[in-house]
């Protein structure tokens, strides 16, 4: 499957799935070899003018689940994923649309998170993902997601 086919199913089944993605207007993309999701300020504003610390984070997680995703996806694998544990440090405001970024991951730490789920049948991997503001960091997250295959 074409990388561009994979982020529009990805869209629409976070659209079809959880509704709070639809809520926020998010939108995945891939910019230069990094994962992205964008979201306008307007419905993930808060009282003070900026971008919601909870959207920010659901926006993160939600990185951090496509980019799973999406690297069992690109060998052949599928598998229920979900978050263990999460980690975030909101450094500035954001008074702009919140763009996550992730960076894709190591190939040595992907190659060791596919062998151990094809060998298991489940893995655990860390994922970071960033908001800027400015261009400067403005949220920092790191998550653990767990994969398991399906019974």
């Amino acid at each position: 499957m074409s990388q561009a086919l994979l982020i529009q199913e990805l869209n629409d089944y976070l659209n079809h799935y959880v509704p709070l993605f639809q809520a926020m207007q998010a939108r995945i993309g891939d910019h230069d070899g990094r994962l992205r999701i964008t979201a306008p300020l307007g419905p993930n504003i808060n009282d003070k003018g900026i971008a919601f610390g909870g959207s920010m984070a659901a926006l993160a997680a939600l990185t951090g689940w496509a980019m799973t995703r999406m690297t069992l996806n690109a060998h052949g694998e599928t598998g229920e994923i979900v978050i263990t544990e999460s980690t975030q440090k909101f450094l500035r405001p954001v008074r702009e649309d919140v763009v996550t970024e992730c960076v894709r991951p190591d190939p040595a730490d992907v190659e060791r998170f596919i062998q151990h789920y094809r060998h298991r049948r489940k893995a655990r991997w860390t994922v970071q993902v960033v908001i800027r503001a400015g261009g400067e960091p403005a949220m920092t997250f790191t998550g653990q997601y767990g994969v398991f295959r399906a019974e």
